[in-house]
């Protein structure tokens, strides 16, 4: 067990009743660069923004999340599918190690290069799904 006088002698650096330093700063002194002033107009609304066609298409998730993603080369990986909309899916992969431009199909369905998210996979598909399809009962 640590004692009381090893404890006060670390915390004020051995000195008896020295006056304790002062902690040391980070932070500079003396700037004397002078500062700019960046201006920033945001857009008027939000509604002014014209939302892209994935991200504005209606999300689902599949009853069945389990579906298989085939790379370029043929190996198949298993993934869950975190949603899909009618443009395309996303999914989280099971194991690792290989890019989402690798990635050929999501189940059955043929898809461009994906991007990665913080929670897995993004992929559209080469053609979008029919809207009759699209639904809780869809299998990847």
């Amino acid at each position: 067990m640590i004692g009381l006088g090893r404890v006060w002698k670390a915390v004020t650096g051995g000195k008896g009743d020295a006056a304790p330093t002062p902690p040391a700063s980070t932070i500079p002194r003396d700037i004397t660069a002078p500062r700019t002033v960046v201006s920033f107009e945001p857009a008027s609304s939000l509604d002014d923004a014209e939302p892209s066609e994935t991200r504005s298409a209606e999300r689902f998730v599949p009853n069945k999340t389990a579906t298989m993603l085939t790379t370029v080369g043929g190996k198949r990986f298993a993934a869950r599918i975190i949603n899909i909309s009618r443009t395309g899916v996303a999914v989280e992969p099971e194991a690792a190690g290989f890019g989402s431009e690798d990635i050929a199909l999501v189940g059955t369905r043929p898809v461009t290069p994906g991007r990665r998210i913080a929670l897995g996979m993004v992929f559209l598909f080469k053609k979008p799904l029919d809207p009759k399809l699209c639904g809780p009962d869809l299998i990847l």
